[in-house]
């Protein structure tokens, strides 16, 4: 394969985006030219994730390997904006970059760092998410609410600045909405009582009707996201290349599960995946070709030609093809959930061995902040 790379690159990133809330996205869905169902994450959570959409690689270790990042194979004028401390210089994410914008990195409340170090579902999990959501709801009652994360429209804003009067550029773009707690600008419900109540609902203490209302909360964060989008998909030339994807999945109460948790669920592993004026794909698309589709040449291990996908969290694992997921506990179809016998499909999950560790050595300083060490 040969580079061919245009003179303006885009890569728009969402965090814990539903594929089936895309529908509530019609100015995104217009703009992208092409769109892909069989699209899959290789992790359940932020950390998995971008060490593949931006380095090619599965994850191992402390955030992006540096030299694996697809910003340094751009010429043009680079900018990254992102929203989650996660994605920061902290964990070698503005590597590459000419402009880098993002929150502070290596976690700014006990929460954040503790969504990296404990296992999702474990005990110690349960029990920092529900003190810190027990946290928060009482601050809600005496302290002016804010939204949760910087918005999206700032973001979009801030990146047309940087690239007017350039005519070469490559921008990274990742959005909170619709990353809980979901408090969306146009609920019917102040802020602070949509925190609350998302955080009551993902502790486990939510009635049916406060279920029913976050589901709408997340659906109108979707939809405000999309509004936001427009100005951004209406300034970027026509012939620019765009990626755009969700991150992970989320779960709106199915198997009782809130949020995204380390489960190895098509919920969470299946995502929205995008793109205009890209090179056409196989069957199946992973994260981690993100990359390639960018460069238009191989980068890591991604590929424009792909039948399998995996995925791990800590020592879960799948194996995803376009109608198929295996996983240690069982083998399914996509569609319906219904087992089915697939042979080759558990040999490829088997020989798959992720060298990603959840609880990691480079954050000992964050356990030793949650008391766990």
């Amino acid at each position: 394969m040969t580079d061919n790379t245009t003179d303006t690159t885009l890569l728009v990133t969402v965090d814990s985006l539903r594929t089936d809330h895309v529908q509530c996205m019609p100015r995104t869905q217009e703009f992208l030219d092409d769109t892909h169902d069989a699209a899959f994450a290789t992790s359940t959570a932020t950390p998995g994730s971008f060490p593949a959409i931006i380095g090619g690689k599965y994850p191992a270790g402390r955030g992006l390997e540096p030299s694996a990042s697809v910003a340094h194979e751009f010429d043009a004028h680079r900018v990254g904006i992102t929203t989650n401390h996660l994605l920061s210089a902290e964990y070698d994410y503005a590597t590459g970059f000419d402009s880098f914008t993002s929150p502070k990195g290596g976690g700014e409340s006990l929460k954040d760092k503790g969504a990296i170090v404990l296992e999702r579902g474990s005990l110690p999990y349960k029990i920092a998410s529900w003190g810190y959501n027990r946290y928060q709801q009482l601050r809600s009652y005496v302290d002016e609410t804010e939204k949760s994360f910087r918005p999206a429209d700032d973001v979009v804003d801030q990146f047309l600045s940087e690239i007017d009067g350039r005519e070469e550029w490559f921008g990274w773009l990742h959005f909170m909405e619709p990353h809980h707690p979901y408090d969306p600008d146009g609920a019917d419900i102040d802020r602070a009582a949509a925190q609350r109540i998302t955080r009551r609902v993902l502790s486990g203490r939510g009635s049916d009707e406060d279920e029913a209302l976050v589901r709408e909360l997340y659906r109108q964060e979707v939809a405000e996201l999309d509004a936001a989008l427009e100005p951004l998909w209406n300034a970027i030339p026509d012939d620019a290349r765009v990626v755009f994807c969700g991150d992970h999945g989320e779960l709106l109460g199915e198997g009782g599960l809130w949020g995204h948790p380390g489960e190895m669920r098509p919920e969470l592993l299946n995502v929205p995946f995008g793109t205009r004026n890209a090179p056409d794909l196989g069957a199946v698309v992973s994260l981690v070709d993100v990359p390639t589709i960018l460069r238009g040449t191989e980068h890591g291990v991604g590929t424009l030609e792909r039948e399998i996908a995996f995925a791990a969290y800590g020592d879960r694992k799948a194996a995803m093809t376009a109608d198929r997921i295996a996983t240690e506990e069982g083998t399914y179809r996509l569609a319906d959930g219904e087992p089915v016998e697939d042979p080759a499909l558990e040999g490829e999950l088997e020989r798959f061995d992720p060298a990603y560790v959840v609880k990691e050595d480079a954050l000992q300083e964050d356990l030793e902040d949650l008391g766990y060490a």
